[in-house]
């Protein structure tokens, strides 16, 4: 029989509880469980469970199937998961049970290969230079107005923490049914630092999408109308007002004008066409202006000069990627 030393005896023993403790985390059906780092799903060592004020929070929802599968959905090509985030209060007598008060809601859409993975990644709080929240496009949280929905407003909400101990609910909601839940402990004095993490994870997610902006294609080749264009949009007061910059390049998007009629008598009131211009901005960066609007008024059996319509929303767009 071979004899083995006792620091190789303790190794070996080391090693076999480690596997054993991974397949039993990994079988505990519907938990999240958190980090102050990012999780590797097929490692997820160095889990804690309480963080200080500050600390970076990431979860992991692990399931013994599918997500898809595991929430009932399995032939769905996208899932809407609400992330609901809880305190639970003390009662305010012996005889209570203690509550869940919701400090706030986001919505993650799932798709593509994360809905085939039996884990699903948590973002609470993350770095902003270690996302999984918004550089995956099969986890998406849209944006509202000027802020991304998800761990920007999570970091928000957590800012406003009074100090002291706070334990906090993470809750899984697709279906309309509850199918993964963890909680966590976090102490601190201030919980301001939350608030300049929100900002960063904002500006990151935006210049994580803003990447894969590029000029649309053009529908129409025509040097004059575009000059007309130009001229026209520099001369509105949205540019002196909202847009300024330089202009870069415009494409036309639609392939020929499209007439407006009266309702009522179908006479010609005026032809329109869209176009998505490049403007330099002051400060070196660029941005899209989508679906901006051209009209010619019809007078006289004719159509007269081009003048700017309107402007759709903008996009930041990398410079490089202008002549794309």
């Amino acid at each position: 029989m071979k004899h083995h030393s006792p620091l190789i005896l303790l190794i070996m023993l080391h090693l076999i509880l480690q596997g054993a403790l991974m397949r039993t985390f990994a079988q505990k059906n519907g938990e999240i469980t958190f980090s102050n780092r990012m999780i590797n799903p097929s490692d997820p060592s160095g889990m804690i469970t309480e963080f200080k004020a500050g600390d970076p929070i990431y979860g992991m929802a692990f399931f013994d199937k599918s997500f898809a599968a595991a929430v009932g959905k399995a032939s769905a090509s996208k899932i809407p998961v609400e992330v609901f985030i809880y305190e639970l209060k003390a009662p305010l007598y012996d005889y209570q049970e203690p509550s869940e008060m919701q400090l706030i809601t986001g919505t993650l859409t799932v798709s593509g290969a994360a809905l085939q993975k039996n884990y699903l990644p948590v973002d609470i709080v993350p770095a902003g230079d270690q996302v999984t929240a918004y550089g995956n496009p099969d986890l998406a949280y849209k944006k509202f107005g000027p802020k991304f929905d998800g761990p920007v407003k999570f970091a928000e909400r957590l800012s406003q923490l009074e100090a002291g101990e706070h334990e906090i609910i993470v809750k899984l909601n697709a279906n309309y049914e509850f199918f993964a839940e963890g909680r966590f402990k976090i102490k601190g004095d201030n919980y301001a630092a939350y608030q300049g993490m929100a900002e960063t994870l904002n500006q990151s997610a935006d210049n994580i999408k803003s990447q894969g902006t590029t000029m649309p294609k053009s529908a129409r080749s025509d040097k004059p109308l575009e000059g007309e264009m130009i001229a026209a949009f520099k001369a509105s007061q949205t540019y002196r007002d909202r847009v300024k910059g330089e202009v870069l390049r415009v494409v036309i998007i639609d392939p020929d004008w499209m007439i407006r009629r009266n309702q009522l008598t179908g006479v010609i009131l005026h032809r329109y066409i869209r176009a998505a211009i490049a403007v330099k901005n002051s400060d070196g960066s660029c941005t899209l202006w989508q679906n901006v609007t051209f009209q010619q008024d019809y007078y006289g059996d004719k159509f007269q000069a081009t003048k700017f319509d309107g402007i759709g929303d903008p996009l930041k767009l990398p410079c490089e990627n202008v002549q794309k």
